[in-house]
């Protein structure tokens, strides 16, 4: 029989698991406090002498609040992948609106002339060109699979990093792409496409992955990733004759891939509230805008 008559002088913790209290009794004594694991009506107490109970109460609280934070840092609340709908169905409308354009002569200038990355027009400091040229496309084959791809690795990109630090960090990322794109071709070289954003949001989703290893919480991702990675590469880099500017897809990848890895510095993923995440999101749909308006 236990003597209980001066039972709850001494109580500083219980469960309804003896573990937990002897995980407790081993902080307390990793401090010097004597504590005793009793069982107690379907409980178990940690009985520590009265006179330590203030003492041990607040040892135990700084263990635990450690504890949480730590937790806290290994498992990373991750947007739900439909969080990342929103930015990626306005990347789709503005492909789209961009390519209604010319088909319904909604204005007299011609878009590819005034927005595609003329590699001279940049390096002469028309730095705008490197944004407007990810919303063009050559024809209807050229829109639908940088639209597809593009929904992919941007959700993919938005699940891992929040919707809106995800499509301002591949904006960011295919216009570095195209820029430098433009400085390793001749000046007499003219792009334009979304695919090197695309390769962007590819190459921040891979080095993120790679950056966080065996602690990221996304091993689905990562089991499909190689995949996926390959059926873009086959579609986007085409075969022999075809129009495709290879060099501005590596440098948009390399490009996405430097910050996926910068990202992944600080852990498996990005917590921001989501009013912060919208208002980057915001940003990155005022920079097309705003660069369209350069443009014209």
């Amino acid at each position: 029989m236990i003597d209980t008559s001066n039972l709850n002088k001494g109580i500083v913790y219980q469960s309804r698991k003896r573990k937990p209290c002897l995980d407790a009794a081993l902080v307390l004594e990793s401090l010097g406090i004597s504590s005793e694991v009793l069982p107690w009506e379907g409980h178990f107490l940690l009985i520590v002498r009265p006179d330590k109970l203030a003492e041990s109460r607040e040892q135990l609280r700084l263990y635990f609040l450690e504890n949480r934070e730590e937790e806290g840092k290994k498992k990373p609340e991750r947007p739900g992948i439909l969080k990342g709908l929103p930015g990626s169905l306005t990347y789709v409308s503005i492909l789209l609106l961009v390519d209604s354009v010319p088909n319904y002569n909604l204005i007299s200038l011609d878009l590819n002339e005034i927005g595609s990355a003329n590699a001279a027009l940049i390096r002469q400091g028309e730095c705008w060109r490197a944004v407007t040229a990810l919303t063009l496309h050559a024809d209807f084959p050229h829109l639908i699979g940088n639209i597809g791809f593009g929904l992919v690795f941007s959700l993919f990109a938005s699940q891992i990093l929040g919707s809106g630090v995800a499509w301002l960090s591949i904006l960011i990322a295919g216009t570095a792409g195209n820029i430098v794109s433009a400085f390793i071709h001749s000046p007499s070289h003219n792009s334009i496409g979304a695919s090197t954003a695309v390769f962007a949001a590819l190459g921040i989703v891979a080095a993120h992955t790679w950056r966080t290893g065996h602690k990221s919480p996304y091993r689905r991702l990562r089991r499909w990733m190689p995949i996926i990675g390959g059926m873009m590469l086959l579609g986007l880099l085409g075969g022999p004759g075809e129009r495709i500017d290879v060099t501005s897809h590596i440098t948009g990848f390399i490009s996405g891939a430097a910050i996926g890895a910068f990202y992944g510095r600080f852990g498996s993923g990005v917590r921001l509230k989501a009013v912060y995440q919208a208002a980057l999101g915001t940003a990155a749909l005022l920079i097309v805008i705003t660069a369209w308006l350069a443009a014209g």
